[in-house]
């Protein structure tokens, strides 16, 4: 591959490297093609720290996304974005260089989210009034509510005709405000573990993780039909925990992840278990 082919950028994990470059090149995620340059290594390692460092550029729109492995089994490749409709993929253009940036300072190896039993009135706040700071340099009037969940904290943002704005198409502009929120407040509280964020705009997280539970409840009846495996569509690591959760939940079902970048594809069967009564039977 050519020296000049693409950018090469740095980040803490492979997944926020893979974000960073896609932000520089102004692309999706999923439109990238990524070559590891350095795996990094993590703070517990006998060298310490270092960041994991990829290459990427504009991936030819007939290949999969990063990395990921279509499977031998049939049956629906399915996915949850934006308001439930399929990606496609996108017809490159000839013209237009490709625009870089510098690398992001790395500053080690993001901790175990903080114990919820931790998280107090006062952190809370705090992290309500960051977000209203982040929206009012934004110029977009909202309201923002913060609670405590048994998990971390959660926001709600209310942005009202700019809602649209915040989330962005299939909510990367609402994951990319997430991560950011999320650094601020590491950059913050140098010293202690962040808690686990979630942010929503105008209820999208929340359809986003039904229709990502329906999609699971389809595939798990498809497979229990034809006794055979069925995939989604390449997923984000977040979408694919709530595919994982959903079938966790349904007796003599079982999924398997496959891929090895940041979009990976997950297997719903039938669990070894089952496979073998339905031999047997």
């Amino acid at each position: 591959m050519s020296e000049t082919k693409g950018i090469q950028v740095e980040g803490e994990t492979f997944d926020e490297a893979v974000i960073t470059a896609a932000a520089q090149l102004g692309l999706k995620p999923g439109d990238l093609a990524v070559e590891i340059v350095d795996p990094g290594s993590s703070a517990n390692s006998s060298l310490g720290f270092r960041p994991v460092k990829v290459r990427a550029w504009l991936r030819d729109s007939n290949t999969a996304p990063d990395g990921a492995r279509k499977t031998g089994a049939g049956g629906p490749r399915r996915s949850s974005y934006g308001d439930g409709e399929r990606r496609s993929p996108r017809a490159t253009s000839g013209g237009g260089g490709l625009r870089r940036g510098p690398a992001p300072v790395a500053y080690g190896p993001p901790p175990p989210p903080l114990d919820p039993e931790r998280i107090t009135p006062e952190l809370v706040d705090e992290i309500r009034g960051m977000t209203e700071g982040i929206l009012a340099a934004m110029e977009f009037p909202s309201s923002v509510l913060a609670e405590k969940t048994k998990h971390g904290i959660r926001v709600a943002v209310d942005a009202g005709e700019r809602d649209q704005f915040l989330i962005g198409e299939d909510g990367e502009t609402l994951a990319a405000f997430q991560h950011l929120l999320g650094r601020m407040i590491r950059a913050s509280h140098p010293d202690d573990p962040p808690p686990r964020l979630e942010v929503d705009v105008a209820g999208f997280r929340d359809r986003q993780i039904e229709r990502l539970r329906e999609m699971a409840r389809e595939l798990m009846n498809e497979a229990r039909q034809t006794g055979g495996e069925v995939t989604t569509d390449p997923l984000p690591a977040n979408e694919r925990r709530i595919v994982h959760l959903e079938v966790a939940e349904a007796p003599g079902m079982e999924t398997v992840t496959v891929g090895d970048g940041f979009f990976k594809r997950v297997i719903v069967r039938l669990a070894q278990a089952a496979r073998d009564e339905a031999r047997g039977s």
